[in-house]
């Protein structure tokens, strides 16, 4: 087989691959085959007389960055919530569970997130804890009732839960950008 057959194949599956990544909801399935792409991309820098670049790309492309992603995968993985509600509408104690609580537990539990909520005041919360690891902050309004689940406008989880909260008649969602704090 001729470097040119072999330079076309490469290519040809490395174009499957990206209809792969594409196509796949799987996060550690689009790094694996991430990861193959940029091996079969440094195999083609090496045929076409490149073997520095197809090196950097083995080192770059195949290894440190699928490791940044499983990393950075890994540890989206908690939901922080803070309740500053005083009432039993979101407490997961052993004896009762809240309506609140399992409607969180049933958004976590279908992404696969670890929930944990913590019952806090403005006081108790500083640091990067306050503005960069909280997802959500749940407020009560006293006039009306309705708790407020208030949470980053930039995350794609806070779309999905609010179009859980349609069904909630005691639930709005408020979203924020990212320099206003609300909490």
């Amino acid at each position: 087989m001729s470097l040119n057959t072999i330079g076309t194949l490469l290519q040809i599956l490395m174009i499957i691959i990206v209809l792969v990544i594409i196509m796949s909801k799987d996060n550690l399935r689009i790094i694996v085959f991430f990861s193959v792409f940029s091996l079969i991309t440094a195999s083609l820098y090496f045929f076409n007389s490149a073997p520095d670049v197809a090196l950097a790309e083995v080192a770059i492309g195949s290894a440190i960055t699928p490791l940044i992603f499983i990393i950075s995968i890994s540890k989206q993985k908690d939901f922080i919530v803070i309740n500053h509600s005083e009432d039993d509408f979101f407490d997961n104690d052993l004896d009762k569970i809240g309506h609140g609580y399992k409607f969180l537990h049933d958004f976590a539990k279908h992404y696969d997130l670890k929930l944990n909520i913590y019952h806090s005041n403005l006081d108790n919360i500083s640091g990067i804890f306050r503005s960069r690891n909280v997802d959500l902050i749940i407020d009560k309004s006293p006039a009306t009732g309705i708790y407020t689940l208030k949470g980053k406008e930039s995350s794609t989880l806070m779309s999905k839960l609010e179009q859980m909260a349609l069904e909630e008649p005691f639930i709005e969602i408020f979203k924020t950008s990212e320099g206003e704090t609300y909490d």
